[in-house]
């Protein structure tokens, strides 16, 4: 048992508490069930006994047999004090001074079934709350494991930023710094400071992710800002064999924190490049409404699995070998802070396609 995962034996455990509810549950229905019946069989004794002492009627064996076989049930007419000690099964009922009578009822067998109206409406009220208990138990203890995982990520990525910032920042100021003194130098210098963004890009990330800020805004072109991350990113497409094809009806004036919507689009253009590993073609469209902007990310890779359809933006949910399964759900989380939205779909020909709304303004 201890080798299995922690939601193994949580639902495991959980499955067992129902199922000994649930015999619980029988043997409290069944204990009702015995006393309606001894409650209904008492009834049914007092009535016949005062019958038979208002009429006056003759306590003789015919009339104890007359009796029994109307009433289901074995009679007798004894002496008052002789008679069988009173139990659920037998009744003694005194008549008068010197008679009493005595009921005696065949065993009762339980007629507990689903198919019994009452009987099946209780069990599914039981399973039920059962279901509904257990599902508040798995989420809840499903954010308790993401606040931990958080807890833990915010902490190492403070302290990675701490490590790899003061480094960087000293890179990219010699990179500026260095006078390019042919075209392959100037080259080797536009790599290094584009690379350099990458790595920054990344420490954001992990930072934004960790400790969440409201976006600074500002009015922005989003056609020109997907455009500057082209530019970054034209090379790894290359070395990809990715095609990127562009048709974006700018400028699309939104209100944004550049920084931000450029690492969401650049999350974007980065998980599309990396699900077509034999190369392929990126078509990336943007056009404005009344007020809003549509932006189409549409890949020939071989699209969305289902599971990644409903949960692709859950953190750390990845299908992806090596993944971290954070890309996404920062997207999500840039977009939805932005007042947009982010959905995922397939192309029924082939290919994911990623649709991300932002307000317009004008």
């Amino acid at each position: 048992m201890s080798s299995l995962p922690k939601s193994w034996r949580f639902g495991l455990g959980y499955l067992a508490f129902v199922i000994a509810g649930s015999l619980l549950l029988l043997a409290w229905l069944r204990q009702r069930e015995r006393e309606e019946s001894s409650r209904l069989f008492q009834a049914l004794a007092q009535a016949d006994a005062e019958f038979v002492r208002r009429m006056n009627l003759p306590r003789s064996e015919k009339l104890a047999g007359d009796l029994a076989q109307l009433l289901g049930m074995r009679i007798e007419f004894t002496e008052a004090g002789q008679g069988t000690a009173t139990n659920d099964d037998t009744l003694v009922i005194r008549l008068d001074a010197k008679n009493a009578m005595i009921f005696t009822r065949p065993p009762v067998a339980s007629r507990l079934s689903l198919r019994d109206p009452a009987t099946r409406n209780a069990f599914l009220a039981f399973w039920f709350v059962a279901g509904l208990v257990g599902w508040l138990l798995a989420r809840e203890r499903s954010k308790r494991a993401q606040t931990e995982r958080l807890a833990m990520l915010g902490r190492v990525a403070t302290s990675l930023a701490h490590d790899i910032k003061n480094p960087l920042a000293s890179i990219q100021l010699h990179a500026q710094l260095i006078t390019p003194a042919d075209a392959e130098d100037t080259k080797a210098v536009q790599l290094i400071q584009s690379e350099s963004e990458v790595i920054a890009g990344l420490v954001n990330q992990w930072l934004h992710l960790a400790n969440p800020v409201p976006p600074r805004l500002s009015r922005l072109d989003v056609a020109e800002t997907i455009q500057n991350v082209i530019n970054s990113l034209q090379a790894q497409a290359q070395h990809a064999g990715v095609e990127l094809e562009m048709d974006l009806q700018g400028p699309l004036w939104t209100q944004g924190d550049l920084q931000r919507l450029s690492q969401a689009i650049r999350n974007l253009v980065i998980n599309a490049i990396q699900a077509m590993p034999r190369g392929g073609k990126l078509r990336i469209r943007g056009e404005k409404h009344d007020d809003s902007l549509s932006l189409t990310f549409a890949d020939s890779g071989s699209g969305f699995s289902e599971a990644a359809l409903a949960r692709g933006t859950e953190l750390f949910y990845t299908e992806k070998e090596g993944g971290m399964g954070v890309g996404l759900n920062i997207v999500a989380s840039i977009v939805e802070a932005h007042g947009g939205r982010l959905s995922l779909q397939n192309d029924p020909k082939s290919g994911a396609i990623v649709r991300v709304s932002l307000p317009h303004c004008s």
